[in-house]
């Protein structure tokens, strides 16, 4: 019985020191990717538009409210101006600039976006990043696409988790296809997740192939 016991507490230390070691390796892998994002080369020339020419990242203009931003790439009225040349870009960051300053005016990124209305028949996107500027400091908030796990990196700290809560509720918030319930949750979640929406200065989706 002892041996029993012995053995089964040694496979027990032997999986937490497999998950310890995974988890680090996971982490290590956000931050290299934190990093990258939060490095203004790493958009340099990404987007080529129908005109032939470059940009560091897709510009929407937001109207004056809440919205998602797959309502926003529906229903803008210059998106001929947009259009992108294939190949599609496997990174594609995109910048909202908003019409109006107000408090109480969200830009919510989509979980999965649909590019068709710039570029038709293209594979969706998921997104992976949001970059905020927050007191002057660049953050960026990664999620890894496998486990749904949300992390945070500023340069010179170290990169961290979410706990679980805040984790569910920023996922609860983008899995909303409700800008008035997204709304709503955004004013009741802890000041860490709407921070993140207040802040926002980039969202970064990569090419999801089918």
């Amino acid at each position: 019985m002892a041996h029993s016991s012995r053995t089964s507490n040694e496979n027990n230390d032997e999986q937490a020191v497999h998950e310890f070691l995974r988890n680090e390796a996971r982490i290590g892998n956000i931050e290299s990717r934190a990093r990258e994002y939060l490095d203004d080369r790493t958009y340099r020339n990404k987007i080529c538009f129908d005109s032939g020419e470059y940009s560091d990242a897709l510009e929407l203009y937001a109207p004056v409210g809440s919205y998602i931003i797959q309502n926003i790439m529906d229903h803008q009225q210059d998106l001929d101006t947009i259009h992108l040349r294939r190949p599609a870009p496997d990174m594609l960051p995109i910048k909202i600039l908003k019409i109006a300053d107000e408090p109480d005016s969200y830009i919510i990124p989509s979980e999965i976006l649909n590019i068709d209305a710039i570029l038709p028949r293209s594979s969706q996107y998921r997104l992976e990043a949001i970059t905020c500027e927050i007191n002057q400091h660049n953050i960026v908030f990664m999620k890894h696409l496998s486990t749904n796990k949300w992390y945070y990196y500023q340069n010179d700290y170290t990169c961290e988790q979410f706990n679980n809560n805040l984790n569910d509720n920023l996922n609860q918030i983008l899995h909303s296809r409700s800008s008035i319930e997204q709304k709503r949750l955004i004013e009741s979640t802890h000041f860490l997740i709407s921070m993140i929406f207040h802040n926002a200065v980039q969202y970064i989706y990569v090419r999801v192939d089918n």
